[in-house]
């Protein structure tokens, strides 16, 4: 009894063994497609990180025209190109060398092919509009003015960051590679109609693989993409400082040419002011004004002029209160001419 025991186990113990290294197997070999499929993925989407690192655009220092975009047609073909070299081995890591196939137990991969292209489908909301009607008062008062007649308001499809700014899209990347499976995943294993399994376990297969969805037929259709043309004002000539010099309308600041006259096309592009009632308003009672309302002037004061202060002006008792949200902070404030909001001896 005991000897027929310990043999019934063996036996059970060899059919166990068949259908655990057919699931061992075959586990592998599914873990290898998906571990490899994430390498095509990662080529996708390596070369949109690149782009976002290049220059899109820069203000130039002229009255219109003032953006310049002539370096964002060369970004997809550039992180096209670096990202092809970088992933022919299916490693971004430059300290990799390796060849162009990349063999595991089961299943191999190869053909890593990234394609780069501009992506205008995506892209940032400018607003575009007429500019707002001006409505001239109605005597007596007490109800809506009717509008000025022959008014320039522009076409809809105006923006006031005509001529700085312009929407052109982004960078979409797509990556594709082929599958395949090797000799030695077994084709045949105790199959036949006298064998333990009664299916053929595999057959040779190849087929290509997307860095996004399935292959619509021989092509990868889907494709990761990126939103370029965020300009944060880092550049030199757009972030330095400009004196206030009031007296000199539309003279642009020499040290920081470009932002000037980017902000007054901004101006330009709203028709500069919407009317002279302040000019009339300042006339009337004063009898001249100070300064012309439909000129232009810019100021911009930065840490590199010094521009902080620990004072507070004079005629500004409340300003205790706001001193944690003004610029430098509790212990450092702007510093204040002996001139403020019409103090005598000014």
């Amino acid at each position: 009894m005991r000897a027929s025991a310990r043999g019934q186990a063996l036996v059970e113990l060899a059919l166990g063994v068949l259908v655990f290294i057919t699931v061992l197997m075959f586990g592998i070999h599914f873990a290898e497609v998906g571990y490899m499929s994430l390498r095509v993925h990662e080529a996708a989407v390596s070369p949109l990180w690149d782009a976002t690192a290049l220059r899109v655009h820069q203000m130039e220092h002229r009255r219109n025209n003032i953006g310049n975009f002539s370096s964002f047609p060369s970004i997809a073909p550039q992180v096209k190109v670096h990202a092809n070299g970088r992933f022919k081995d299916f490693d971004g890591r430059r300290s990799t060398s390796g060849g162009t196939v990349i063999r595991h137990v089961f299943t191999q991969l190869e053909g890593m092919q990234v394609q780069c292209e501009v992506e205008d489908r995506v892209e940032f909301d400018v607003p575009r509009s007429q500019r707002p009607g001006l409505l001239q008062p109605t005597p007596g008062g007490g109800d809506w003015g009717t509008s000025i007649p022959n008014q320039n308001r522009g076409n809809p499809t105006d923006s006031v960051l005509d001529g700085i700014y312009e929407n052109l899209g982004g960078v979409a990347c797509a990556a594709e590679a082929r599958i395949e499976s090797l000799p030695s995943l077994p084709a045949a294993f105790l199959e036949g109609a006298n064998g333990f399994f009664q299916e053929q376990h595999s057959q040779a297969w190849s087929m290509k693989v997307c860095a996004v969805g399935r292959p619509a037929g021989p092509q990868c259709k889907g494709r990761y993409a990126v939103l370029l043309g965020d300009f944060a004002f880092a550049d030199t000539e757009v972030s330095d400082h400009c004196p206030l010099r009031p007296e000199d309308l539309d003279i642009p600041c020499p040290e920081n040419r470009a932002f000037y006259y980017a902000a007054m096309k901004v101006f330009d592009n709203n028709e500069r002011s919407a009317g002279q009632d302040a000019t009339a308003f300042a006339d009337f009672f004063a009898g001249y004004s100070p300064i012309d309302e439909r000129g232009f002037f810019m100021s911009y004061r930065g840490v590199e002029d010094n521009y902080l202060e620990d004072l507070t002006p004079p005629g500004e008792p409340l300003d205790e209160a706001d001193r944690p949200r003004n610029t430098g902070g509790v212990d450092q404030r702007r510093p204040s001419n002996t001139c403020y909001l019409g103090l005598d001896g000014c």
